[in-house]
Parts: structure tokens; sequence; C-alpha cells
């Protein structure tokens, strides 16, 4: 009987064994073990702002009561992750010397040069004694990158920053230039974007366009700042710079008719992610030599013409911004022709915006194709794009085919693979 009962144990916890999904989650031992740091895209908010513990940006579905919050889920299995919070309405510049200032636990300087071409002040908020990683970064310990929608601009050109500098901002303060326009530090090991409107998106050209719409936009900031602070819902806004919303040492904004000229003017997230916006940021971003870089995409066209609908949860925004994309089809937008590619999207960003920046589509290669010939840095490797998924997904509002957690494991065994 003993043994028996030895015999149906062992065939139960084999068949236990057997019985675990062939795919399960699971974080491998790979040649590099650097932390992430998870940069949002527009609109978006991190891990210290009150909003985050209800429904983390990071796969908490935008929707209070989530539990699922890839960044926490990282950390539990050995990954070092972290979500800062960065301009939601912010230019791709603002926002990469934010990153900046809270990474290295400093305060944010916007640039002499750039502050001066924009009107806003060179100087912004104090992270001092608060870096997000615990202990200032130094520049010479490496990172990765991930960054969401326009959180992808964002990454890109912090990266390049870094690696090569501003020479405007160098000339303009010369020995004082802050070490973010240097140059000089090849610190981020992978450079990885979600959905990212590299090349731009007609819907921020539909938007941005019509001038009278970012003026009533940074109007309604400001008024904002001055009723509610800093912190109005879910954001923080992070204009106190521009005199929209409050600097840090004050409760409420002003009135500032100079402000809104400002941000209503190119120094916004809007404008960056035009066609024409994209391309001038294209032209100053380079590839980092010693930097990997990987694009993830999704693909889910909706047409009013095909009668296509949102699937679940808040993918009912894309309506609009989907019949916005099809009314471009077959139009030239900044000189761009929307047809193949351009017309394929996510509900906001189109598949070839997503896919790698124009500027280096000569040298940017199928990841699956090129994994066995040897991934190499300084060129960007991009994925077959995720079908029936849309722009929102990768912040967790539809499970992925082969689940949420599988699909941010591998991305980090892909690039600690290296």
């Amino acid at each position: 009987m003993k043994k028996l009962i030895s015999v149906i144990l062992v065939m139960t916890m084999v068949c236990g064994i057997f019985a675990l999904p062939a795919n399960a989650a699971k974080i491998e031992n790979g040649k590099t073990d650097y932390p992430y740091i998870f940069v949002h895209g527009m609109g978006g908010w991190g891990s210290e702002t009150s909003y985050y513990s209800l429904s983390p940006y990071w796969g908490g579905g935008l929707l209070p009561g989530s539990e699922t919050d890839i960044v926490r889920i990282l950390n539990e299995n050995g990954v070092e992750a972290y979500a800062p919070s960065v301009g939601p309405l912010s230019s791709a510049w603002d926002r990469a010397c934010e990153l900046f200032a809270q990474l290295t636990g400093t305060v944010v300087d916007y640039g002499e040069a750039h502050s001066k071409a924009h009107g806003h002040e060179r100087f912004g908020f104090s992270y001092e004694g608060k870096a997000t990683m615990g202990e200032p970064w130094n520049l010479k310990d490496k990172i990765n990158l991930v960054g969401h929608s326009f959180g992808g601009a964002t990454v890109r050109l912090f990266t390049s920053l870094l690696a090569f500098g501003d020479a405007d901002e160098i000339a303009a303060t010369g020995a004082e230039t802050s070490p973010l326009f240097t140059g000089g530090h090849n610190c981020v090991h992978s450079c990885i974007t979600l959905s990212a409107p590299h090349n731009g998106s007609q819907v921020a050209n539909q938007l941005v366009d019509p001038v009278i719409t970012m003026y009533l936009m940074a109007t309604a900031l400001n008024v904002i700042g001055m009723v509610f602070g800093n912190d109005f819902l879910v954001f923080a806004f992070q204009l106190g710079h521009m005199g929209l919303t409050p600097e840090q040492d004050e409760f409420r904004a002003f009135i500032n008719p100079a402000g809104i000229k400002s941000f209503a003017a190119k120094d916004n997230c809007g404008y960056d992610m035009t066609l024409r916006g994209a391309a001038e940021l294209n032209e100053k971003i380079k590839l980092s030599p010693d930097t990997y870089y990987y694009s993830y995409t999704t693909e889910n066209t909706w047409s009013i013409s095909d009668f296509k609908l949102p699937d679940k949860g808040l993918s009912i925004i894309f309506y609009i911004s989907s019949i916005m994309l099809d009314s471009t089809k077959g139009k030239t937008v900044d000189g761009i022709k929307i047809e193949g590619d351009w017309a394929l999207n996510d509900g906001i960003v189109p598949l070839a915006s997503a896919r790698y920046p124009s500027c280096d589509a000569e040298t940017a290669l199928d990841y699956e194709a090129e994994k066995g010939k040897g991934i190499k840095p300084g060129r960007w490797y991009y994925f077959e794009p995720m079908t029936g998924m849309d722009h929102f997904d990768f912040c967790g509002t539809k499970d992925y085919p082969e689940g949420f957690e599988e699909f941010y494991f591998g991305m980090v065994n892909t690039a600690n693979s290296r």
C-alpha cells in the first residue's frame, strides 16, 4: 500500500509539472543585468504619483482597481525597474531634461540655448535627494530605457544627448553646461520603444495645425494651474518652467500670456508628433554606437469605412482618432503620401512610423531574421507587429497573445541576452 501511495504521489507531481503552461513567464539569466527605466507616453504618469497606486500606467489597464503593474512584477522577479514621471504634455527635449534630473538627483536644466529659443525658464524642479534609483546615477553604470508612445521619442533623444551632446548648449554655457548636453556618456545599454511615433502621426497634424487649438490647450493648462495648483486629477502637468503651472515652491500659478505663447508654438509634445515635427526631431537624434535599439509595434487598423470597432475597455477612445487617420488615406501630409504602412495603424500611430525612424531606414533590420546572425548595437531591430492590438495594449488594456507578463519578460530577456 505504501508503494502504491508513493507511486500515486510521484505521478501526481509529474502530472502537475506537465500541466504547467509550456510558455510560463520566466526571467532568464542573461549576459547583462542593468536597471530598466520605463518612460510613459503623452498624458501618462509615473510611479510617484498618487494615481499610480490605483492604476499603474505600466499594466494597470488605465483604469482604477488594477493590481497588475509590470514594474512591480519585474522587481519581484529580480529585475530592477523604475517608472519616473516626466511632463505629460511637454516636448521630447523638456521630457529628456526632466528624466535626466530625476535619474541623477539634480535640478532640471532645460539648457540655456533651448530655453531662450522657446521663451521659458532654464531651470525647473529640483530632485536633489530624490533620485529615481535611490542613489544618483553616475552616468557610468548602464541602464535600459523603455519608452511607450511619445516616451519613445523621449528615450531616443535622451540617449543621443548623452552620447553626442548638443553643440548649441555647449556654446551657450561652456564649462557650466549640464552633463546631459556635453556628450561622451555611452551609458545606455538598450533603447526600447513600444508603439512609438518615430515619424509622427497624422492625428497630431490634425490637432496641432489649427493654431487656435494649441492656444486653447495652453490657456486651459494655465487656468488649471491657477485654480488647482500642480495636481489636477491624475496629472502634475510639470509646466512650471513655462509659468503655466506652479513652480516648485509655489501653491498656485498666475496668468501667463508669454507662457501660453511659448507652449502653443513648438515646445510641446503635439508639435513633436506631427510628421514635420518628428522629422525635425529626427534630425537632432543620432544612434549611439554602443546602444542596442529595439522597436515593438501593434497594428489593429480600424476604419470608419470598414466598420471595425474597438474590442474592449478603453479602446473606445480610438473611435475618433481612427476616423481621423482614415480621413488622411490617399492624401499627402507634410510631404508624405498616406498609403501602405502609413495607412495601417494601432488607432493612433501608423505602422510606418512605429517600426523605426525614417532617417535610420537604411540600417534597420527585422530582429527575427537577424538574431541568428548576431545582433549589433548602433542600429534598429524591429519586431513584426502584434496584430489585433491597439496603441494602449502595452499598458495592459488587453492581454497579449502569449500573456502580459510573458511579453515583458521576453523583452527583458532579449535586452539582457547581449
